[in-house]
């Protein structure tokens, strides 16, 4: 204890002692190495070196086990002990029969680094020791879990980089290209030195790791190795250089790290024993042990490693298949098709690794950095295997064919030009690049509208997939290019290939051109890409034109961070032999040809829910109704504001609740027969002319009734008397077009109606009512809503009616748009595929029903069909994230008058459901809301 009564480590010691004791230790002392003090001792005939701390922050974990691992290297001795106590426990009173309980029942951190096992365990420390002896005693083989391992890489990583300072000559020894590195991510240029810092730092580690894994099966090269000065570290790193695998040492950042934070590293991955989990860290380390602000930066988003495991699984059938992935980036795919082919490998030796390095595994990416990590990830899963060369190629894929003599290679000389490689022993090579039997990517989903054609000449394809489709599109039409007939192709593909215009000419390649296979889904992640914003799926087809064949879509109902490897070998199989499963894990479902060609145009028709079971109850439902398609140009888009800017002086919102007015400028407070009284935010008022405006609707947000006759926004229709004071106000200064109010007039004249229906939809908000709304007044709306072209006055109190019910919201959950998470579009072609058009002897009916309901206010759209949402949501997701079980299972308890509403519905078109049938309907689409309102990202 200190002088004033604190607690330290030091204080703890006695008491540490005596549980050792109580557990069979023997010998126990104190020692100090670089003045501080550990217990050493002897345990089931080892000696233990044990180190104790207070904080458990990732960087106390880090120091600690660094300084752990010398105090080991200069003892000698092979076991250890760490353990972090909470902060906590400074708060102990400092009374000795205190400090003992505290120490005795407080759980605390410990890493144990026995010589057949390391392990990570939370635990009181009398808890720890137990298990400690009954791994020893069962000869318990394990690494340090990958999860740790990582996390202490990362710290280190975040560590090294705040020391790193470098010149714009060093720049350009990590990286070529800055202004294509720089300008896909929109990075500013203030910001480049700080993803620099990053990618040297990760340089100096794969390094170490590499010279770690090499080692271990060729000690000869750690032959008189003293400290891990720069000096030491330059002259192995020659050594393995000679040997082997020059390009990965050919970039020397060694100068760049301070002496200490290098040394840190060396013993660090020495001391997490790191080829114990070499066929689990190729291909992952690079995004993992990315700090989040870097990430952010980069826009960077990688392959899960969980996802190449299922493509490779689903694609490659057999060790001599050859394999490319023409965007291998950080060689996550590569390293996953690699251990798929040792696993269906008979040979297990060291022309297998050169084999399927230098002869099978084909990659290819533009920046000079991912060819080091591609490389380095395949050498590293046999590194004691010399190989020759590898066929990682660095160029721009779009531009290369098959057959084509390129200069490439194993070569990370990050400083050459593009197109150049060496052998091992330094003269360049050309390799042959050839067809494959699977293309296995994930291509860059970068939209047209990012420039991308700066950077990349997207021409060669052009004609073939469209000039709207993303980066992505491009590289499903560069596969076919080298896939030998009736090869297979893998791909994370964006979930937009499923449905729209954009994509529909890679839609047609891929389903009429080859025959697919596999479509997979995952439920409760956004995608199989990390950190993604935008949902992805698993595309797997062969590359062979069928008449008939059939597709099966799947479902994976687990979050993917938690399948292991396992549980792909598992999914994978059921996969192959089942065409229909329903499982905790997995669904699947299989359709034919003719079926997907059906609902060509949205394809989310199959798979557009979270579990097969909520699909079939809500197709059960749509088929008891007899309706129609609407026909062809009956809808347009509301009246679109621009230039930006223009919606603060065109809009005066009228202030229903406040949701509406959140984003509006002028905010509706008085209206009289010729004036219209608005305020801005801040409490200016404007008194303007009522025949300057139109009635609109700026936004459906707040709109409780399907009637809004009278609950109209405003919107300009010519240059109003006052205008100049508010702009002034809202501070528009651009200037408009001398033609703006006249195009103004007649793009509102075009988008006069009495009917329209919400754009884009939140259905979780509890500021969503409604989904449709008439008004008897013609309104000219924004394009916040669609305008429906219905002049028949019955007709369009029919139509509202049917896209506020709950057949409305069947269709809408099976097709409705996945890119994001909240915010749902509607599009133009997601209406044309709903049968909502009302039959003649149904129209008065289905009129009554309006006339019934068209004034009563409905409560929030997840309140109409659970008033209960609000709990359930929180308490599935807190089930599922903190695996905290719920007490009760609270009923699916809908508002009395959305079951009146739609029970009279389906009266109105002769069908009859019963109360419970809705009901179930009703508790399958909250289900879906919970689980889409609940996605995030990693």
């Amino acid at each position: 204890m200190s002088k004033k009564g604190k607690i330290t480590e030091r204080t703890l010691y006695p008491f540490i002692i005596e549980i050792i004791e109580s557990s069979g230790g023997t010998g126990i002392s104190e020692v100090k190495y670089d003045s501080e003090p550990d217990i050493v001792f002897d345990l089931l005939g080892h000696q233990w070196l044990m180190s104790v701390k207070i904080g458990e922050s990732q960087k106390i974990i880090k120091d600690a086990f660094v300084q752990y691992f010398r105090h080991r290297r200069e003892s000698g001795i092979e076991s250890g002990i760490i353990v972090f106590f909470p902060e906590e426990i400074r708060k102990t009173k400092p009374v000795a029969d205190t400090i003992k309980f505290a120490v005795g029942h407080t759980p605390a951190t410990c890493l144990v680094d026995a010589q057949t096992f390391q392990t990570q365990i939370k635990d009181t420390l009398p808890k720890v020791f137990e298990h400690i002896i009954d791994r020893i005693k069962e000869k318990y083989v394990r690494a340090y879990p990958l999860d740790l391992v990582v996390r202490l890489l990362r710290q280190h990583i975040e560590d090294m980089m705040s020391e790193i300072e470098l010149t714009e000559a060093q720049l350009l020894n990590v990286i070529t290209k800055p202004e294509l590195f720089f300008g896909i991510g929109k990075i500013r240029r203030e910001k480049h030195k700080d993803v620099l810092r990053f990618l040297a730092t990760y340089i100096v580690i794969s390094q170490l790791l590499f010279l770690r894994l090499f080692s271990v099966g060729n000690p000869s090269v750690m032959t008189d190795f003293k400290e891990p000065t720069k000096e030491e570290l330059r002259r192995v790193f020659r050594k393995i250089a000679d040997i082997n695998y020059r390009p990965i040492y050919d970039v020397d950042v060694l100068d760049l790290v301070p002496e200490e934070f290098l040394e840190d590293a060396f013993d660090l991955i020495w001391g997490l024993r790191i080829e114990k989990l070499r066929y689990e860290i190729p291909g992952r380390l690079f995004h993992e042990l990315m700090p989040d602000e870097i990430r952010k930066l980069l826009a960077a988003f990688y392959t899960r490693p969980q996802a190449a495991d299922i493509l490779a699984n689903l694609t490659i059938e057999r060790e001599e298949d050859t394999v490319l992935d023409p965007a291998c980036g950080s060689g996550t795919i590569l390293t996953a098709a690699y251990k798929r082919k040792a696993e269906l490998s008979k040979r297990k030796d060291e022309d297998m690794h050169r084999q399927f390095c230098e002869e099978h595994i084909f990659g290819i990416d533009i920046m000079p950095f991912a060819v080091h990590l591609t490389t380095a990830n395949l050498a590293a899963m046999n590194p004691a295997v010399t190989i020759d060369k590898a066929q990682i190629i660095e160029g721009d894929s779009l531009k290369l064919s098959p057959y084509q003599h390129v200069r490439t290679g194993i070569q990370l000389k990050l400083i050459t030009e593009p197109m150049h490689a060496y052998r091992r022993t330094g003269e360049e090579y050309e390799i042959e690049l050839k067809k494959v039997n699977v293309v296995l990517m994930n291509p860059p989903f970068t939209k047209v509208e990012r420039r991308i054609g700066n950077y990349i000449d997207m021409s060669k394809f052009k004609n073939l997939v469209g000039g709207e489709v993303g980066l992505w599109g491009h590289f499903v039409a560069l596969a076919d290019t080298y896939l030998e007939d009736g090869g297979i192709f893998g791909a994370v593909l964006p979930i937009n290939l499923l449905r729209g215009r954009e994509s529909k000419r890679v839609r047609e390649i891929v389903f009429n051109n080859w025959t697919p296979l596999y479509i997979l889904k995952p439920t409760y992640n956004y995608g199989f890409t990390e950190w993604a914003e935008y949902r992805d799926v698993l595309f797997i087809a062969k590359k062979e034109k069928s008449e008939n064949y059939n597709v099966k879509f799947c479902l994976i109902k687990k979050d993917l961070r938690e399948i292991s490897h396992e549980d792909v070998k598992r999914m994978t199989e059921a996969i192959k032999k089942c065409s229909k499963l329903r499982s905790e894990e997995l669904d699947v479902e299989t359709f034919s040809k003719d079926e997907i060609f059906e609902h060509f145009t949205n394809l989310m028709w199959f798979c557009g829910v979270s579990d097969f079971k909520h699909r079939d109850v809500l197709i059960k439902f749509l088929q008891k109704f007899s309706l129609d398609r609407f026909p062809e140009g009956y809808f347009r888009e509301g009246y679109r504001p621009v230039p930006k800017g223009v919606s603060s002086f065109m809009f005066i919102t009228r202030l229903l609740e406040e949701s509406r007015v959140k984003e509006a400028f002028l905010r509706l407070k008085v209206e009289k027969d010729k004036e219209l009284y608005a305020e801005t935010p801040l409490g200016v008022q404007f008194r303007l002319r009522k025949e300057d405006f139109l009635p609109t609707l700026r936004t459906p947000v707040g709109l409780k009734t399907m009637n809004i006759e009278g609950k109209w926004d405003y919107v300009a229709c010519k240059k109003y008397e006052g205008i100049d004071n508010v702009l002034l106000a809202c501070g528009f200064k651009s200037k408009l077009p001398t033609d703006y109010w006249t195009n103004v007039s007649k793009e509102l004249n075009e988008v006069k109606t009495n009917l329209v229906v919400a754009r884009r939809i939140n259905p979780f908000s509890p500021n969503t009512y409604l989904i449709a709304f008439h008004s008897e007044t013609h309104i000219h709306p924004s394009n916040q809503l669609n305008v429906i072209r219905e002049e028949d006055e019955k007709r369009a109190k029919a139509v509202c009616v049917l896209l506020n019910s709950a057949i409305f919201l069947a269709y809408f959950f099976l097709l409705k748009e996945e890119t994001t998470g909240r915010y749902i579009d509607i599009r133009f072609y997601d209406l044309y595929e709903m049968n909502l058009y009302p039959p003649e002897d149904a129209i008065n009916k289905l009129v009554n029903v309006f006339n019934k309901y068209s004034d009563k206010e409905f409560p929030p759209l997840r309140n109409q069909l659970d008033m209960n949402f609000e709990c359930k949501y929180k308490a599935f997701w807190k089930e599922k994230r903190k695996r905290q079980t719920t007490l009760f299972d609270l009923p699916v308890e809908p508002h009395p008058l959305r079951i009146k509403f739609d029970k009279d519905i389906c009266k109105s078109l002769s069908v009859n459901v019963s109360k419970d049938e809705l009901t179930k309907v009703y508790a399958t689409i909250v289900d879906e809301m919970i689980r889409i309102r609940g996605l995030r990202r990693d």
